[in-house]
């Protein structure tokens, strides 16, 4: 499914690639932020979703009940998703004495996004879909004049990666634009990050992190087109998803260029399908060291195995002067070398990461200051990628040649099929 890349190839340096992934491209057409509807104080904000899984309503719900925002519109190829989609934010929308989502505003099928980004009502694009087409949506909703708030990874491809790298140049001050990294809007991770850069624990040498969970539900039904069952079964396809290292383990990654203040210069690793050969063809474990600046090494660690016994997620990074150690739950403390100890005091430190990181996305809005994480979204997205491709390979894989590689994947799905009646849709 990938290029062939040449991992001594290292012709490519970092800082042109962030030029060439940044060039103008032609054709986009921005909407002044000050002609934005919603953006006065008074105002609530209209939020479109594009894809109504799981994702899509927790974020969606994230904002409808932290922020001045309402759900307007929603695009998804499938009726049952809309309509359990609509019903759920249309109570909550009513809860706060807001409207129904219009009728005129429920959108079926692969090119429903196009709709959405165009309606009038939408102020906020919510991408919530396969990571597969996160750099078309987005590309869309932006030169649709809209904010964004996109779900990580930003890509499943290089290519991808430079296309919203590209975008978000475009973008940049025109609109608002945020990745899905919650890890960095929680209080705890903050405080912790904010230590290690402060110098507590010294000059960081050595970082561990690991991400071990849970098998994953099936959402195909006997009965369904392959289209619909790659598309419902999405978490399990390479192309629509990434593999589990770029789709699911991508927050750990994020963690460690947040910390390291880089990305890695090359990575090794292995991995494979030991558990899980029913479904897709990702794979369910991966082990991957990656290489940053200043000869600092990160091991990483994962699986998704059918294990209902052991979930652990979390980081450490060992310095001169002590350690940091953070985890999805459990502790979030910076222990040094003479004893002393500092300890966050809370064991679920993403308990109001979400909550935060939209309430910040819709303050900087109102306020007139456009965020813009594209590069930094693409950025921690390439990373995995570089990951994934040492894994995929059993070869060193530098991340100079990754870049120049431009690789991109072929989804072969014909999304025309859903346009046209031929694959089932459940109701």
């Amino acid at each position: 499914m990938t290029k062939k890349l040449n991992s001594t190839d290292q012709s490519l340096p970092r800082r042109k690639f962030v030029q060439a992934a940044g060039a103008a491209g032609a054709g986009l057409m921005f909407i002044r932020p000050e002609l934005v509807r919603g953006t006065q104080a008074n105002s609530s904000l209209g939020l479109g979703i594009i894809g109504c899984g799981g994702r899509g309503n927790h974020v969606g719900g994230e904002f409808v009940n932290n922020t001045e925002t309402r759900v307007v519109a929603l695009a998804d190829p499938f009726d049952d998703r809309l309509t359990a989609t609509r019903d759920s934010f249309d109570k909550m929308n009513e809860a706060k004495s807001l409207g129904k989502i219009p009728a005129a505003n429920i959108f079926k099928g692969a090119r429903a996004y196009e709709k959405l980004v165009g309606s009038k009502d939408v102020d906020i694009v919510l991408v919530t879909s396969p990571p597969y087409f996160h750099p078309e949506h987005f590309a869309a909703a932006v030169a649709a004049g809209k904010h964004v708030y996109l779900e990580k990874p930003v890509a499943t491809d290089v290519h991808g990666c430079k296309q919203v790298m590209k975008t978000g140049q475009q973008a940049d001050g025109k609109v608002s634009i945020h990745v899905g990294f919650q890890k960095r809007h929680s209080d705890a991770y903050r405080a912790v990050v904010e230590r290690i850069h402060g110098g507590e624990i010294g000059d960081v040498v050595l970082g561990q992190t690991f991400y071990y969970t849970n098998d994953l539900d099936r959402q195909n039904k006997p009965g369904m087109s392959e289209v619909e069952a790659r598309l419902r079964n999405w978490v399990f396809d390479k192309a629509l998803s990434g593999d589990i290292l770029v789709e699911q383990n991508i927050h750990i990654i994020d963690v460690c260029n947040w910390v390291l203040k880089s990305h890695p210069l090359k990575a090794m690793g292995t991995g494979g399908r030991v558990t899980r050969k029913d479904v897709g063809d990702v794979w369910d474990h991966f082990m991957v060291t990656f290489f940053y600046p200043n000869d600092v090494k990160v091991s990483f660690n994962s699986n998704q195995f059918r294990n209902k016994v052991y979930r652990m997620q979390g980081e450490r990074f060992f310095g001169t002067k002590g350690v940091a150690e953070t985890h999805h739950r459990g502790p979030m403390k910076v222990a040094l070398n003479s004893g002393s100890v500092w300890d966050a005091g809370t064991e679920d430190p993403l308990g109001s990461a979400v909550a935060n990181k939209a309430k910040a996305f819709v303050a900087g809005i109102r306020a007139g200051r456009f965020d813009n994480e594209a590069r930094q979204g693409a950025e921690t997205t390439l990373t995995t990628i570089l990951g994934r491709t040492a894994a995929y390979t059993g070869r060193e894989q530098s991340w100079d040649a990754l870049v120049k590689s431009d690789a991109k994947w072929d989804l072969k799905l014909n999304l025309d099929a859903l346009e046209n009646g031929s694959a089932v849709s459940m109701k």
